[in-house]
């Protein structure tokens, strides 16, 4: 029971760091294409993208592959955690958007030839590099919260300062 707690607080917490990176980055993207008359509805997207993100982050986190670099100095932990979770993203997101023109053509040859004309690789670079963005700004508050003591990094913003 307690480590199930311990779970869910933890995807909790990083459901909501990821909610607010990934809703800052959309809000940013509708307010872009507003100016082009492109309407985005974003909610239902930040929060699944959230809890994906999170989930994800908190399983490969227990894998010992994504902590290769432990012993070393800190930015290359969070270098290297930062390029696996962005190669990750990469991955799923072609295979995310192969998957929508399979739907569309039914065969998977038409389904590449749609993917190539249709899709803007500008704009899909854009996202994932924002999206590397928030892993990256998630592992320096990680190494971070390692360095202070678990649970000081979030007392460091959250707590209000003693008075001496």
């Amino acid at each position: 029971m307690q480590s199930l707690k311990r779970e869910l607080k933890k995807v909790g917490s990083l459901s909501l760091f990821f909610f607010v990176g990934y809703g800052y980055i959309l809000i940013l993207m509708k307010l872009f294409l507003k100016e082009f008359s492109v309407d985005v509805s974003i909610f239902a997207k930040v929060v699944v993208y959230a809890l994906i993100s999170a989930k994800s982050v908190a399983i490969m986190d227990i894998t010992p592959w994504l902590n290769r670099f432990s012993q070393s100095a800190r930015y290359l932990q969070v270098l290297y955690k930062t390029a696996i979770y962005t190669f990750a993203v990469f991955v799923l997101s072609l295979l995310e958007n192969l998957f929508h023109a399979y739907h569309e053509t039914k065969a998977l040859a038409p389904a590449l030839t749609l993917f190539l004309e249709t899709r803007s690789f500008n704009r899909f670079l854009a996202i994932l590099l924002c999206v590397s963005t928030i892993f990256l700004i998630h592992n320096i508050f990680q190494e971070f919260d390692q360095y202070l003591g678990k649970g000081n990094l979030s007392k460091f913003f959250f707590k209000p300062p003693e008075s001496n």
